[in-house]
């Protein structure tokens, strides 16, 4: 974000020098810096600044469990993530231009020089003479300067301090979790205690008992305000202000803060990598410049062989940089710079100097002392989110610890209030309470997943015990999705049961063996996930091998007791050894339950295996696989669309604008870099451009505010200096981490008003008339940027939404054809015996042909489901301009049912693929004709109305929906999908009367009558899902007015 700070000035003087008539009292106190040695003083610094971040109090075990951040926010605050990818929101990039020069001559001849008043930002520079006699002087080593091997040290040694201190201290973390963990499994009673861990002393402070949220973004926001009033002491401290001479600057540290702490350790690290290798690129390539052409275009001026050079240069960077796919992170940063570094290369009258080439590297030079700053802010990102006095380590992987043992005790604890509700004698309110636990589980169930993305492997790089914790904790978190599918499904059940005297007497008859079963799961799905949160399992304590095979011996145990209990039962109550009409819930409940036992065993012999299923990617590996990841094409929108702002904005700031913009202004181009929106994201793209002028000018206007009111040259003035700086930090990036639609302003504020509260007492005047530049020159990149989307039209985020909607649409319809195999010309044969007069047909009766075992489709439409989510987000801020207001009201409806409907598709397939007959249940339920008739029914529907849900969403005007009159007529005229009870008894005597009954069963999830009640089950659900799409539908004006026009017409 270089140029973001010092906004359309290069840099002759990038840094703050001593003003002169400097008391002399400060200069006897400084006396000791100035006696140092050029090259000596520059180790120094950059020991201390590295180093100090280092020295601080190692950090305590932190677990936040219970509380709504896991339910909401820690989805987005603790894990995340991105992340998938880092969305381009959080990756705000540093524009360009930190460095200026208080001299700069424009084209025309005799015009004045530019006044430099961003003192702040100035860090020192030498001109190209001083430049050239440095290099004479200047040490070198194997023909490289001195500075040289001073910038390597700089940068390794930050790498190196930001990857072993995250190592250690997510290693430190994860360790001091897993041994609270172990110290209160149980209560003394034996019975699972609830996962509550012991705060920070910072977050106790915040209050985390009455907010978890505020508390845990408070504490990554004081840090990070910390930090910043620390670095803001060189302007304050006037025997601190060498450290700015030396080419870099902690105010440009600063911004490099702002925008690279986020959400955790591991998504922190990764923008740092970003932020770091987007500096890199566009440095090595002035490098390059400059070492072609020392002078740049200086010597022979515009059209000349090295201003051609540096054009050329600058289109083949810039169009690499826009078709490849390059992380968001890295083409921001390396967009920003190229754009200031070739506009200095190609201005004919510029005086800064850069080192001419990678064996005559100054420190001073104008292009390495960004890249030092970017070092120092990375390092000073990274580490106190690492190590912090009476704090913990903000780390992804420790969060995933903690969600994973909570959501674990939690589906516990619910099934047990279930139980208990479920064999009672009548419905209780506590149904309501039992679905909004539900809801919050699914929320922390979300947030484990984030956290367990790429974010987590950044604090472990796959090595290790953490890696195996990570490993782990992802096939964890597989088996607790698809327990929580089945525990949601069956609180719905619970929502529909009557509680008739039928239900009363069986539940009573099996609830000993349900509550048994259930306790026994509990325990050692418990156990299981704390052995998978310590990275395996242990000899010692709660999750010793042989304690873990006594438990999996007991929850087969109490499967076959729950089993035989309900075979009786049934028996008893019903008189049949199947299923009946009025016990397909309670057969639904009890296989719930039934695989939430198997799917614990499952896991528990996985963790008994002592061996790791996910497929782990070290650094050399990820590298090459990011490597031909960025060799694909971006995509001719994106490119065009980009482009067209981008040289917009350099073209207007090469020749200036008027008495608006001075020629040669990188600022605007370099703006531009973090204004590109991606395909579909035009919606948020409008908002960030809006966001960014709110956030510079606000922070521009608010840190000369706050200086002119605060800071003055006294000690007092020094105090009043830190403490804004504090108190702003604080708010301005607690405001970035807690607020979605205004957390884009708090990182600019932070950023923009750091640049305006870093200033020195005597350099404010000066700073002052910046101010109205910075919006001008952001405006300009705004309008830059918006023709260009204008004249390359972005997908519209509605129509896109709509679209990935019907995608996920047809995969549920897909997965309804494959499991009833309704497409009957090649996988269903069916041949008598010929005896077709038989009045019943037994299991002889039918020859099957090959039928292809049950795909699973869950993967697919939870992947549509999240895209849709994402996309229908934007939609709502796209600028719709002639068109209607985005259907936000239906389309939240139609997205929830789309999932309902795909959810219960995901629990039939593995109810049938977990069941133990070999498949026979569902070969009997595809040939059942009822069944056949049945799903036939809810596939045409579906498919009627999934189709008239996509154009309703896509219809952009209040004109009638045009759509056929017979389509509408008909849908109108149909009734409900629904199941009733003698197409249920139809079903369960042709699919029933081809098995046979079972004399014992290991577990209820291999009985057929289980298999096929579920199947009923959740075809219920998905008609309900389905039959509300419609009701929402035939209540939107537009199709009601094409019903009412053809009904006129017809008249």
């Amino acid at each position: 974000f270089g140029s973001s700070l010092g906004p359309g000035r290069l840099p002759s003087t990038f840094g703050s020098h001593r003003q002169e008539g400097t008391p002399s009292s400060q200069l006897e106190a400084a006396y000791w810096t100035s006696s140092m040695s050029s090259s000596s003083k520059r180790v120094l610094i950059i020991a201390v600044v590295l180093l100090s971040a280092a020295s601080v109090e190692a950090n305590r075990p932190c677990v936040p469990k219970g509380d709504p951040k896991l339910v909401s926010k820690l989805d987005a605050l603790a894990c995340d993530a991105p992340e998938s990818e880092v969305p381009a929101s959080h990756l705000m990039q540093v524009n360009s231009r930190v460095l200026q020069r208080t001299t700069r001559e424009s084209k025309s001849a005799g015009s004045k020089p530019l006044n430099n008043s961003d003192d702040g930002m100035k860090g020192k520079t030498v001109s190209p003479a001083e430049g050239k006699d440095h290099l004479h002087s200047i040490g070198r080593f194997l023909g490289f300067t001195q500075d040289f091997w001073i910038l390597m040290v700089v940068c390794i040694s930050g790498c190196v301090v930001c990857a072993f201190a995250t190592i250690a201290s997510v290693a430190f973390a994860t360790a001091s979790r897993i041994a609270f963990f172990r110290q209160m499994v149980f209560t003394e009673e034996g019975r699972i205690q609830k996962p509550v861990l012991e705060r920070s002393f910072i977050q106790r402070m915040f209050r985390y008992d009455l907010n978890p949220l505020f508390a845990i973004r408070s504490d990554m926001a004081s840090r990070v305000a910390v930090v910043c009033a620390v670095l803001a002491l060189p302007y304050y401290v006037e025997s601190l202000a060498f450290i700015n001479e030396h080419g870099f600057t902690t105010q440009y540290a600063v911004v490099i803060i702002c925008f690279t702490v986020y959400q955790d350790l591991g998504t922190t690290l990764s923008l740092a990598w970003y932020n770091f290798a987007g500096t890199v690129l566009p440095v090595l390539n002035a490098l390059f410049m400059y070492g072609m052409y020392p002078e740049g275009s200086t010597d022979g001026g515009e059209w000349s062989a090295a201003w051609w050079f540096g054009m050329v240069d600058f289109l083949i960077v810039i169009i690499l940089l826009m078709v490849m796919k390059w992380p968001v992170g890295i083409r921001m940063f390396a967009v920003s710079w190229q754009a200031y570094f070739s506009m200095c290369f190609l201005n004919p009258g510029d005086t800064t100097h850069y080192s001419p080439g990678i064996t005559n590297i100054l420190l001073e030079g104008a292009a390495v002392g960004p890249l030092v700053g970017t070092v120092i802010g990375c390092v000073l990102s990274v580490v106190p989110l690492c190590l912090w006095p009476l704090g913990t380590t903000l780390c992804a992987l420790g969060q995933a610890q903690e969600l994973a043992v909570e959501v674990a005790w939690s589906e516990g604890n619910l099934w047990k209030h279930m139980i208990k509700n479920y064999t009672g004698k009548e419905r209780s309110v506590i149904v309501d309470k039992l679905l909004g636990e539900c809801l919050a589980n699914k929320h922390r169930l979300d947030a484990l997943a984030g956290c367990l993305g790429a974010n987590s492997w950044w604090e472990c790089f796959d090595l290790g015990r953490t890696a195996r914790i990570r490993a782990h904790l992802i096939e964890s978190s597989k088996k607790l999705v698809f327990m929580h599918d089945w525990l949601r499904s069956a609180v719905r059940t619970m929502f529909d049961e009557e509680f008739e005297d039928h239900h009363d007497e069986l539940m009573g008859l099996v609830a000993p063996q349900l509550t048994k079963l259930c306790d026994h799961t509990s325990r050692l799905l418990y156990r299981t996930t704390l052995a998978a949160a310590e990275g395996g399992v242990a000899p010692l304590g709660s999750t010793d091998p042989d304690v873990l095979s006594k438990d999996v011996d007991a929850v087969m145990e109490a499967q076959a007791e729950l089993a035989a209990a309900f075979l009786s039962a049934r028996r008893k109550v019903y008189g049949s050894n199947s299923v009946t009409t009025d016990s397909i819930s309670e057969h639904f409940f009890v296989t719930a339950l039934s695989l939430y036992g198997q799917y614990a065993t499952q896991f528990a012999e996985y963790m008994l295996e002592n061996k790791t299923t996910t497929q782990q990617s070290g650094i050399l590996a990820s590298l090459w696989t990011g490597t031909m990841d960025m060799m694909a094409f971006t995509g001719w929108g994106f490119t065009l669309r980009s482009s067209i702002g981008f040289f917009l904005a350099f073209f207007v700031g090469y020749h200036g604008l008027a008495d608006i913009i001075t020629p040669y202004n990188g600022t605007p181009a370099g703006t531009t870099a973090y204004l590109m929106a991606s395909d579909g994201a035009a919606g948020s793209a409008i908002m960030k451009n809006i966001a960014r002028f709110q956030g510079t000018a606000g922070g521009s206007l608010l840190g000369q505010l706050i200086w002119g009111t605060v800071v003055w040259c006294s000690v007092w003035g020094t105090i009043g200096g830190v403490a804004s700086m504090l108190i702003f930090e604080y708010f301005a990036m607690f405001l970035y981490f807690s607020s979605a639609n205004f957390g884009y302003v708090g990182v600019l504020l932070g950023a923009y008003g750091a640049e305006h509260l870093m200033i020195s007492c005597q350099s404010g005047d000066d700073s002052t008339s910046n101010v109205y530049s910075v919006m001008q020159e952001q405006m300009l990149a705004i309008v830059a940027v918006t023709i260009g989307d204008l004249l390359i039209g972005n997908t519209s985020p509605g129509v896109a939404a709509a679209q990935t909607f019907f995608s996920m649409t047809e995969t549920i319809q897909q997965g309804l054809q494959d499991f009833f195999c309704l497409n009957r010309t090649q996988e269903v044969l069916l041949v008598g015996d010929g005896d077709i007069k038989r009045k019943s047909s037994n299991k002889s009766y039918y020859s099957f042909a090959a039928i292809k075992d049950v795909e699973f489709h869950r993967d697919s439409i939870l992947g549509d489901y999240s895209m849709a989510k994402f996309i229908g987000h934007e939609a709502p801020l796209e600028p719709r301009w002639y068109r209607t207001a985005w259907r936000e009201t239906l389309w939240n409806s139609v997205i929830s049912n789309a999932f309902g409907a795909g959810s219960a598709l995901s629990v039939m397939e593995y109810a049938v693929w977990e069941g133990a007959s070999k498949g026979l249940a569902r070969r009997s339920m595809i040939v059942s004709s009822t069944m056949e008739a049945t799903a036939k029914r809810l596939t045409d529907r579906a498919s009627k109305v999934f189709l008239l849900a996509q154009k309703m969403l896509t219809h952009e005007n209040e004109m009638a929906l045009p759509i056929s009159a017979a389509v509408t007529d008909k849908m109108m005229g149909e009734s409900s999908l629904k199941i009733s009870d003698e197409d249920a008894k139809l079903i369960i005597e042709e699919v029933m009367g081809t098995l046979e009954a079972p004399d014992r069963l290991g577990a209820l999830a291999e009985d057929d009558a289980c298999q096929l009640a579920v199947v009923i089950q959740m075809l219920r659900n998905t008609m309900a899902n389905v039959n509300d799409i419609q009701d929402k539908l035939f209540c939107q004006p537009e199709l009601l007015a094409a019903k009412g026009n053809r009904r006129v017409k017809s008249a």
